[in-house]
């Protein structure tokens, strides 16, 4: 039963559907990234790396990253948030992407 306490005291709580579609989100992200860019996510590149810093993602892959979320996101990045370096890490670009679907 969800959201019962178990024997050790432990609460299970279903994962809520912003969580969980972020999740996806980033799956997705980070299996695009995989592919395009030779990114790896392990102990050595994570979450938090910069991708143009290591050396994963420049100016030309940075334009067809964009051009991957918004088709598989449909979603529409400003001129401000384009230039504003916020999509240069796998946590940033998920956050951007997430808020940008969540506001419809």
């Amino acid at each position: 039963m969800l959201g019962c306490s178990s024997d050790k005291g432990f609460v299970d709580f279903p994962m809520s559907n912003t969580t969980k579609d972020s999740a996806l989100t980033q799956d997705k992200i980070k299996q695009y990234l995989a592919t395009n860019s030779l990114a790896e996510f392990d102990d050595g590149v994570t979450e938090n790396s910069d991708l143009f810093k290591e050396g994963f993602i420049d100016s030309f892959g940075y334009i067809e990253l964009v051009k991957f979320l918004e088709k598989e996101f449909q979603i529409r990045f400003t001129d401000e948030e384009l230039v504003s370096n916020q999509l240069n890490t796998l946590k940033s670009i998920t956050s951007m992407v997430q808020n940008k679907i969540d506001a419809g």
